[in-house]
Formats: C-alpha cells, structure tokens, sequence
C-alpha cells in the first residue's frame, strides 16, 4: 500500500500544465465533480461523498504542479483527454454511468491507497517507548557531549 501519493499518482507523468491547458481541465474537473457531488448529496447511501473526497484532495493540493498530477490522474482515471475542450455530456446515460463507475473507482482507490493508510500510520504504538529512547531526554550540555566524545576514543 502506497502512504505517500507517489505511489498513485506518476509525478513524473509529464511537463506542467500551461495556463489555458490547466483552466480548461479544471473547469471540465469541476464540471464532472459539481454533477456527481450534488447527486451523491441528495441520495445518501454511500459512506462518504465520493466526488467531494477527490475535490477537496484537489483543492487542498499546495502547489500547481500537485494540482496538475491530480488532474493528470483524474482524467485518466476517467479516461478522458486532459486538455480536451468538450465538456460531458451527461444527457448521454451510458456516458454519465461509466463517469461515474471511473470517478468512484478513482475516489476508492485514493481512500484505500493514501488516505488509510495515511491515517494507519498515524495511530499511537500499543507500548509507549522507554524513556532513555525519547527525543525529549537528550538535551546534553557542550561539556556532557565532550565527555561522551573522549570516552569514546579511549
């Protein structure tokens, strides 16, 4: 299981988006996720919202570049061109089903390969660490760091 998104996103996919590339594929990001999301509000049998975990993955991404490689990776997901011009057609039901089948599969496997694992590895060991261990203890002076030096070369 990946705990970084390295593991799910290619960082090295590519060049970064340019300005117009990146408002396209963004305004087509949000028109795709503004549609699943308002459904996924008003049926509520899901778990969680899956369109809003990949927005909010999206825009709490830091830099451009990390936005790029989720739009990157949104779109194949959804297997779409990042830098198309049209937007989905959702009148198409065969078309909607499959974007949405694509963008569920892409929002499980954000869940289940960075975001558990992500939470996993943030859970407190069972058995705290012995205290001459702790990072806290080992505040030495110069003269004690001096000393430990010395008895180390004899």
């Amino acid at each position: 299981m990946a705990s970084s998104p390295e593991g799910i996103i290619n960082f090295l996919s590519g060049q970064q988006l340019g300005a117009d590339q990146r408002s396209k594929a963004t305004r087509r990001f949000y028109h795709i996720i503004n549609h699943f999301e308002s459904a996924e509000n008003t049926s509520g049998d899901s778990q969680y919202n899956r369109p809003r975990l990949v927005r909010l993955t999206y825009e709490y991404a830091i830099s451009e570049e990390s936005k790029d490689n989720i739009l990157r990776a949104f779109f194949k997901s959804m297997m779409l061109p990042v830098d198309g011009d049209e937007n989905v057609d959702f009148t198409d039901t065969q078309l909607e089903e499959e974007t949405h089948s694509n963008l569920n599969g892409f929002s499980e496997y954000l869940f289940d390969n960075f975001f558990l694992p992500l939470k996993a590895s943030t859970k407190k060991t069972p058995q705290p660490s012995p205290a001459y261990h702790s990072a806290h203890s080992a505040t030495w002076t110069t003269q004690q760091i001096l000393l430990e030096g010395a008895k180390a070369e004899n």
